[in-house]
């Protein structure tokens, strides 16, 4: 009886050789992962944004493994298999729900809000502004001789900390006045970069960049829809653009594979 049991028990996991195999399978398929994002062999200049794709199948086929023989579906009761299929099913179907909504809508806010933004500008002490309220305050503007002072507008935009999202979705500046636009890399763990683009162009843009790879920032060189953009700063990094555009509505956006889906906002120039 015991020894009828033992081979029933022995019949439904894998044999020690079975183990053996599958973990040499899984490590020659990460080698392969590996090879395939090391800059230095090569091959990601060849395979182009179908890296991608071949690292996506790869992952798949490594899960499939893992839960046919680690995790016994492929010798447990048909049952498990089905729950836990229809469960990634579900997360994947949702998932793709989410990304379709964001592609959908874009982000973009409402019109109300969109014509009711007030941006941020960043004004030295004494500037311009002080001097307005004094003239007020005595009655008449006394004329001067002296040259009026330009005021160079200067944004500030960062991120929402180690989430995939900047801190700020509309930008407001004057035509010509240029200003600068300080992006600050405020995340632990996330590298990012903030690219000014042509309206409607900011997916076509990312995606084009991810086969330019990171020693191009993400981003397809000498790019014509690309106006503006800082390099690819690491997590507590920052740096400084000069912005200088004609009126109309712009994208910036991070271009960072993944990125560009949820991290972008309006740049609005008046005139």
């Amino acid at each position: 009886m015991t020894t009828s049991h033992e081979d029933q028990h022995d019949a439904r996991h894998p044999t020690f050789k079975q183990y053996v195999l599958v973990a040499v399978i899984l490590f020659a398929v990460t080698i392969v992962e590996f090879l395939l994002i090391w800059d230095k062999v090569g091959i990601e200049d060849d395979l182009g944004a179908s890296k991608i794709p071949i690292l996506v199948i790869l992952s798949a086929f490594k899960f499939a493994v893992v839960i046919m023989f680690y995790m016994h579906l492929k010798f447990d009761a048909k049952l498990f298999s089905w729950v836990f299929i229809a469960g990634l099913a579900l997360a994947f179907v949702v998932g793709i729900a989410l990304l379709g909504l964001f592609f959908a809508y874009e982000g973009k806010p409402r019109d109300f809000a969109q014509a009711n933004a007030v941006p941020y500008v960043h004004e030295e002490e004494g500037g311009e502004v002080h001097a307005e309220e004094e003239s007020g305050a005595g009655g008449e503007a006394e004329a001067t001789s002296e040259p009026e002072t330009t005021v160079i507008a200067e944004l500030a935009i960062g991120v929402v900390g180690d989430a995939l999202q900047f801190d700020n979705a509309a930008l407001q500046v004057s035509a010509g006045s240029g200003a600068k636009l300080t992006f600050n890399n405020g995340s632990t763990v996330n590298q990012h970069n903030l690219v000014v683009v042509q309206a409607g162009t900011k997916d076509d843009v990312a995606t084009d960049g991810i086969g330019a790879g990171p020693d191009n920032d993400w981003l397809p060189p000498n790019d014509p829809r690309v106006l503006f953009n800082t390099k690819l700063l690491n997590p507590g990094e920052s740096e400084v653009l000069d912005i200088n555009l004609e009126p109309g509505t712009y994208t910036f956006v991070c271009t960072f594979p993944g990125h560009n889906i949820t991290m972008f906002g309006d740049l609005t120039v008046t005139p």
